[in-house]
């Protein structure tokens, strides 16, 4: 009998506003160094996917979002690299605070976005321009393989 495969998750959020979204320039030499990047962050134990994106938006960026807010967009099953994972990805649109970057040691930059004015794909971690592609397609789900 094969042994039940257990999974990370974790969740990123496409934060909307004056039809652009938010993408963070990673540059903090090791989880996706280079690449632009949604908010984001992993599960930790007891916490909903609804209350991880809160509280990340809370630590990446100083907002308040309430649960009405997150909107599931897509799933994501993830296998690649050693952390087989689900990536969960919401929208919020709304928000109270004052957007700051937090984590300036991770993030060097952070920049609105319209879908039409992308930076050069190639910079786009490739999960999350699978992701954000998938969402405007309205596409709930898709998989992601090695080599893929």
């Amino acid at each position: 009998m094969s042994e039940r495969v257990k999974f990370n998750a974790s969740v990123s959020f496409i934060l909307e506003k004056d039809n652009k979204f938010l993408l963070f320039y990673r540059t903090d030499g090791y989880f996706k160094d280079g690449w632009w990047v949604l908010p984001a962050g992993h599960i930790e134990e007891n916490e909903t996917a609804t209350q991880t994106v809160i509280r990340e938006a809370k630590e990446e960026l100083g907002i308040s979002v309430e649960p009405k807010d997150v909107v599931f967009a897509h799933l994501v099953h993830n296998l690649v690299g050693e952390n087989k994972r689900m990536d969960f990805y919401f929208l919020v649109k709304d928000f109270k605070g004052e957007i700051k970057n937090l984590e300036p040691t991770k993030c060097s930059s952070m920049t609105f976005f319209a879908k039409d004015d992308l930076p050069p794909l190639e910079k786009i971690a490739p999960t999350t321009l699978q992701a954000l592609q998938n969402i405007w397609q309205t596409v709930f789900y898709s998989e992601r393989y090695p080599n893929n």
